[in-house]
């Protein structure tokens, strides 16, 4: 996990009571938690925290939520934050809390990560089946047709795609394929 030296900065100096009183510390951690896991824009109450230094509570609440973010997308779990941050020294009693909140939490923020993340659809299933047609209007054929449907998945929604083709038609969306992963597998072992 990567975090600027702006950030690690922040956290340390989260550890000194003067600027940051433990009752300030404490709600700034359930403001944190709220806007990340739930989503809820929190500024009016990061502000009413402590309106004398609101400058720094909103450098706090930054700081602190970068880590709880960039913690959750790489899966740390309590014992690999206290080490990262220990290899920063940073060390203290509010870590402790810092890491509980996190871990308590962990999982919610995992999933607000995957609702808000830009990932692309995936899919999941294709179902076919194989159709004959054996008259079209007034003249007798035998086409064989193919009814397509690809399940694909995207933020936790099922989706489906529907088509029908001719046999050219699925072979060379099957050649297609068979395209793309050659080029995958020439990329991957370069």
């Amino acid at each position: 996990m990567e975090l600027t030296k702006e950030i690690i900065d922040g956290l340390a100096n989260i550890q000194n009571s003067n600027v940051l009183p433990e009752e300030t510390f404490l709600q700034l951690l359930d403001s944190i938690m709220s806007y990340i896991s739930k989503n809820v824009n929190n500024e009016k109450i990061v502000t009413a925290i402590c309106p004398s230094k609101s400058d720094l509570i909103k450098a706090a609440f930054a700081n602190i939520a970068c880590l709880f973010i960039e913690a959750a997308r790489h899966d740390y779990d309590e014992e690999s934050l206290k080490n990262f941050l220990h290899n920063k020294h940073i060390s203290g009693s509010r870590i402790e809390n810092l890491c509980n909140k996190y871990v308590n939490n962990k999982k919610d923020i995992q999933t607000q990560l995957e609702l808000t993340g830009n990932n692309l659809q995936h899919i999941v299933d294709i179902d076919w089946r194989l159709h004959h047609c054996v008259k079209i209007s007034t003249r007798f054929t035998n086409i064989p047709i193919y009814n397509i449907k690809i399940s694909t998945k995207e933020c936790n929604q099922i989706k489906h795609v529907i088509f029908t083709c001719s046999i050219q038609q699925l072979q060379e969306l099957v050649y297609k394929l068979k395209d793309i992963v050659r080029h995958v597998e020439k990329i991957s072992n370069i």
